[in-house]
């Protein structure tokens, strides 16, 4: 675990990040100095113009350059705001898939602790972290200070008190808000935790709950639970008013403050006037000027607030992603000729399912894995992959903890007894979104399986639901084919994979694949003997041991 400021440094200066985005936040940092440079002169323009006016001497060609200046202000605001829109956009969309990206090589023991709405949340949380820190932060408090300081100078012009009187202010509000800030910190992190915690089980239940609808239909239980719903509802809702309640009497009592400060300037502002120490257009100038010279102070201030947002985010990807990424190699192989090892306990976590066992599968075998339920197959299977830990297993010869897991990975198809589908189109389903050869994609199209799909009104641009609800089992084997299809893989295994359909059905499909692929090593999981007939090595896993014969 890094010390917390070079957690805060590494996370800040990400050196290919900011290769990425820096021109934009140089484009970003100059107009935000542009536009407090000219929110800084206008008042100055106007208050010359109203002293001269008010000496009986009127000039029209000031008010021209207040009016012209004051123009290109609301000007460069208008432009700032489209290229913060566009920025924000561009940065939320690129930064989200490459944090996804990192998510990606997270261990798979991890990512299983990890609820998918918490990843969600912490994701979107995370990234906006980020953008906030590189577009208002970092380049808001160069633009705030400079500000201040130039406030500063323009108030010595008029009245050393008075500029005395502004700089207390600084102080002044940094410590009030610390006071606050450590007063209730504690009590508002509670509450801020809880509430997350308590909505992210909420979220849970709410998922579970959609996703099961027709269940809750069938045995008329949908009065209880809602009933159910109703009270995390109100639970959350009472979380929320004690943080909110919290939270806006910290912020009625600074805003009190400030509103004091700033009415005590503007009455010595006033006494100066009354003893002609000042101008109207002094009055004037610094009336205008209080609302810009406080709100930068709060920038600079408010740091303090991002940095608490950024120690979660850094934590979030320093502790939760990053340190938990899996183990890869380095050798990319082109083919999968053998799979050979000798076991050496096999399992999850502390949670050892195999212990001994030695095994070696070629070119052109069928495998049939057995076992009774909770075994190992299916950990067995994963081991292949790299997803478990997986000691002395060789591919081709090589330590298998040697190997790329992309490259690894691109080379074996595990398919799994429930099929993982997106809510995307066919199309979509069978290609995730990689390009395929336009010869390839021919090939597929004129495959047997393929022509429901193909023949269909929709075609293969028919959307599919969530877990591939408006599917049946049948068309979702399918899809798999295709995927198997596209991606030509040396390894199949099948864990499994066709328990949802009928006996017929997962024969047929169990056919088609040996067809297709005669000289590639297929593992069959499978309960059923008539799947498993089709196998010449027989794998099973007995008390802890794996035996093929």
């Amino acid at each position: 675990m890094l010390p917390a400021g070079r957690m805060y440094m590494k996370f800040i200066y990400d050196k290919e990040l900011f290769q990425r985005y820096y021109k934009d936040i140089l484009k970003n940092m100059a107009l935000l100095l542009l536009i407090s440079s000219l929110s800084v002169i206008a008042p100055l323009l106007l208050r010359n113009a109203m002293d001269i006016a008010f000496q009986g001497c009127f000039r029209h060609g000031m008010l021209f350059w207040y009016l012209i200046v004051l123009t290109f202000l609301y000007s460069i605001k208008f432009a700032y705001n489209r290229f913060r829109f566009w920025f924000a956009e561009k940065f939320k969309n690129e930064e989200t898939v490459n944090l996804y990206r990192k998510i990606f090589h997270v261990s798979y023991d991890k990512i299983n602790e990890m609820e998918p709405t918490y990843i969600a949340e912490r994701v979107n949380h995370t990234v906006s972290t980020v953008f906030n820190l590189y577009c208002n932060s970092m380049t808001g408090i160069f633009v705030s200070a400079v500000t201040v300081v130039a406030v500063l100078w323009m108030v010595t012009k008029i009245s050393r008190e008075l500029a005395v009187l502004y700089f207390l202010q600084i102080p002044l509000q940094y410590f009030g808000f610390q006071k606050l800030l450590n007063g209730e910190k504690s009590r508002l992190s509670q509450y801020s935790s809880e509430l997350q915690n308590i909505a992210a089980k909420n979220n849970k239940n709410i998922k579970a709950v959609i996703s099961d609808v027709n269940s809750i239909k069938q045995y008329g239980e949908a009065d209880g639970i809602l009933s159910f719903i109703g009270k995390s509802m109100g639970n959350i809702t009472k979380m929320e008013r004690k943080a909110n309640s919290y939270a806006m009497d910290m912020c009625t009592v600074l805003e009190y403050l400030s509103l004091l400060l700033k009415n005590s300037c503007f009455l010595f502002i006033t006494c100066l006037y009354i003893t002609d120490r000042a101008s109207i257009g002094d009055l004037v100038y610094l009336n205008l000027i209080n609302d810009i010279y406080y709100t930068s102070i709060s920038e600079v201030i408010n740091i303090q607030i991002n940095l608490r947002d950024l120690h979660g985010a850094a934590c979030f990807v320093s502790e939760e992603i990053e340190a938990n990424y899996e183990e890869d190699g380095h050798v990319i192989l082109d083919r999968i000729e053998t799979i050979s090892g000798e076991i050496k306990n096999i399992g999850y976590g502390n949670t050892e399912l195999i212990t001994e066992g030695s095994f070696a599968f070629h070119k052109g075998d069928r495998i049939a894995l057995t076992g009774e339920s909770g075994s190992g197959k299916s950990t067995f299977a994963k081991m292949l992959t790299k997803f478990l830990r997986c000691e002395g297993i060789k591919v081709n010869g090589y330590d298998i903890r040697c190997l790329e897991n992309r490259a690894l990975r691109e080379r074996i198809f595990y398919l799994a007894q429930s099929s993982w589908l997106l809510p995307f189109s066919i199309k979509e389903n069978i290609t995730l979104g990689n390009a395929v050869p336009e010869e390839k994609w021919r090939q597929l199209l004129q495959m047997e399986f393929m022509q429901k799909f193909v023949r269909s009104e929709a075609g293969l641009d028919r959307m599919v639901y969530e877990n591939g609800a408006n599917l049946s089992g049948g068309d979702r084997q399918k899809i798999m084919l295709g995927r198997i299809f596209l991606q030509d893989p040396d390894v199949i295994i099948l864990d499994e994979s066709f328990s949802a359909l009928d006996e017929k059905s997962g024969e047929d499909i169990i056919t088609k694949i040996l067809s297709m692929y005669p000289d590639r090593i297929i593992m069959i999981i499978s309960h059923s003997e008539r799947h498993l007939r089709h196998c010449n090595k027989r794998a099973v896993i007995r008390e802890k041991r794996l035996t093929v014969g």
